[in-house]
């Protein structure tokens, strides 16, 4: 038995030896090239040359520099494998600086030479925007959907973009021409648009029409609460299951209702002068609220508290949905979206961007456009990205 385990324990370190330093005549030649790390929000992405045959191993720590060697010294030490470029890494802490190196192994063999390490601050996404191609058509809506990202908007034009690091929008087709005005995923991928327009999709590019039993402009869409739901104009409220069969609900009003979500285990729409309606039971009675305010409200988000968006800067608080505190903006412009991931970001008119820690407190950031921003979404890497009038799109990580 005693030999046994020796021979357990050599084996287990001849290996560990192969893919750090042993058998050096079968180590890949030269370091891997084209190493870059960039900074996200409590994250970072590696991206280098990556070579057919070859396995990757990326060694990170908390430290402004490390080596192969050394970097099991340092807090937050990890390897990374089998890497493939572009590699996430997450769980790390904003404001704290982190090293990566990286090196590869062919067939099992020793590791190859490894580069120099290059260090990286993650840090709050939001602040800095990067402004992709322009596409043809104004964007009305970005939505997570089935394998990545779909946006949609004037003229049933669409599109859908991979989850990979610095993907391209790509053209799909809708089937449509009318307006689509808002689009959401939970499994099943829905748009909805002008003319009481509602289309589904399992792979957010082959749609499939259903029927809505509405003419009205349809201008929001949400999945969640086991249940899909569309608000439109005139107070229209649609509601269905399976994504399939719609049928009405009433909502109390007349006012055109602009977007709905899931908020908090509960679901709010939010529409013209100041209306505000909660639902407890998955959407199928509805409740107004008095919000104290009478602009148009355009968005409605969680994060500690209710915080809703609307025309002329407005934002909106609450607690308990049922009392709500008017807070100041640092823009007269209309505010179209809000999301929340790691902080609040809202979007509108002028290119305006603003970013909140808590709902109460906002802060102007530059966008790099002055195009009306309606689309915002929170993306699948703790990222974001918002969309606009003349096809503008920009992405913040």
């Amino acid at each position: 038995m005693r030999i046994f385990l020796k021979g357990a324990v050599a084996s287990a370190a001849a290996a560990l030896l192969m893919s750090c330093g042993g058998n050096e005549d079968k180590a890949p030649q030269g370091v891997p090239t084209g190493f870059a790390v960039r900074s996200g929000d409590t994250s970072a992405v590696v991206t280098w040359d990556q070579k057919p045959g070859l396995t990757y191993w990326i060694f990170s720590a908390a430290a402004p520099s490390i080596t192969r060697d050394n970097y099991r010294e340092f807090p937050a030490a990890r390897i990374t494998q089998p890497a493939t470029s572009p590699q996430l890494i997450t769980g790390l802490i904003n404001g704290t600086t982190y090293s990566f190196l990286i090196n590869a192994t062919e067939n099992g063999g020793a590791a190859g030479p490894s580069t120099a390490s290059i260090a990286v601050v993650p840090r709050l996404a939001g602040g800095t925007w990067t402004l992709g191609t322009a596409l043809p058509g104004d964007i009305n809506a970005i939505s997570l959907a089935t394998g990545g990202y779909v946006a949609v908007g004037a003229g049933g034009l669409l599109y859908t973009r991979e989850p990979k690091i610095d993907a391209a929008w790509v053209a799909g087709t809708s089937g449509v021409t009318t307006s689509l005005n808002a689009a959401a995923a939970l499994g099943l991928t829905i748009a909805v648009g002008d003319g009481g327009v509602i289309l589904t999709s399992t792979d957010a590019k082959t749609w499939t029409a259903r029927t809505s039993g509405t003419t009205a402009r349809l201008n929001g869409v949400v999945a969640g609460l086991g249940t899909f739901l569309a608000v439109g104009d005139n107070g229209t409220i649609l509601r269905s299951t399976d994504g399939t069969t719609w049928n009405p609900v009433s909502a109390g009003t007349s006012s055109n209702l602009y977007a709905i979500a899931v908020v908090n285990g509960a679901l709010v729409t939010v529409g013209a002068g100041g209306t505000l309606l909660s639902s407890s039971d998955a959407g199928l009675t509805w409740t107004a609220r008095n919000t104290g305010v009478t602009a148009d409200l355009r968005s409605a988000v969680y994060a500690s508290r209710y915080v809703v968006v609307g025309d002329a800067g407005t934002v909106i608080t609450s607690t308990d949905l049922a009392t709500w505190t008017a807070q100041t903006a640092p823009t007269p412009r209309a505010l179209r979206r809000v999301v929340y991931s790691t902080r609040l970001v809202a979007v509108g008119d002028g290119g305006t961007v603003l970013l909140s820690a808590d709902g109460l407190s906002w802060t102007s950031v530059a966008s790099g456009t002055s195009a009306d921003l309606r689309a915002l979404a929170a993306g699948s890497q703790l990222d974001y990205l918002f969309g606009g009038v003349g096809g503008v799109n920009g992405i913040s990580r």
